[in-house]
């Protein structure tokens, strides 16, 4: 419906900014004459000049977290709004405004030819209008803030200087300890792997030793087989 209201009444290009920009000025400033107010912003903004409206309301930009008193926001003035509408449509035939004849004059426009739809998407968009304002003026005032960086220690004090040596003889200390169970693991390891192999050469030299003697013995027992041949030849010859 509302695309069919703005194919019957186009918007002009920059309207919707416009009114936008004005009515959040309004919300904020909150003026006792809308109608100069309104006067004064348009010539500003028509001149290309900053527009300033001294108010019991106003404060400047940057100021708007500090702000003590916010004025109430109108959130009936829609619903009031609507009814105004809605009464000026629901007037009789007699109390409605006649065209003066003039082909250019649009001012009994509003009131002989609103129709259901149209005013449903009037009020949508003034709905949708008021909600965008609202949001924004809450943003201006109440921004976010965002967390701030802890400044970095660019100098130390002399208790700072204490503990940082006191961390560093503390890593000192237990790097060297460290080493010295390394070392005396690693002597222990030496003297154990000595050990093994003092005794590995024991036992080769008692076999040696072993293989020796038996050596030895065969020997012995070789002579005496030997010596023993001898004699039985010798009494053999004598026998003869």
């Amino acid at each position: 419906m509302a695309s069919k209201y703005l194919q019957k009444y186009p918007v002009p290009e920059g309207f919707h900014q416009i009114l936008h920009d004005f009515a959040r000025e309004v919300l904020r400033d909150q003026p006792d004459d809308i109608i100069k107010y309104g006067a004064d912003y348009f010539e500003c903004m028509a001149q290309g000049k900053e527009f300033k409206f001294e108010s019991k309301y106003n404060i400047a930009k940057g100021e708007a977290p500090a702000r003590v008193h916010k004025p109430p926001k109108p959130s009936n003035m829609t619903e009031k709004a609507k009814i105004v509408v809605e009464m000026s449509n629901n007037r009789p035939e007699s109390q409605k405004r006649v065209g003066s004849g003039n082909p250019n004059n649009v001012s009994h426009v509003s009131s002989q030819g609103s129709f259901p739809e149209e005013k449903k998407a009037a009020k949508e968009y003034v709905n949708n209008l008021y909600d965008k304002i609202t949001k924004d003026i809450d943003d201006f005032e109440n921004p976010i803030e965002q967390p701030e960086e802890l400044p970095k220690l660019t100098s130390f004090d002399d208790r700072d200087m204490q503990n940082i040596i006191k961390i560093q003889a503390a890593a000192k200390g237990k790097i060297v300890r460290n080493k010295v169970n390394k070392d005396q693991k690693k002597s222990k390891e030496d003297v154990k792997q000595k050990e093994q192999i003092d005794e590995q050469q024991e036992e080769v030299m008692q076999i040696q030793n072993e293989e020796q003697q038996q050596m030895g013995d065969v020997e012995e027992q070789g002579v005496l087989q030997t010596q023993l041949i001898e004699g039985v030849q010798e009494q053999a010859q004598e026998e003869e």
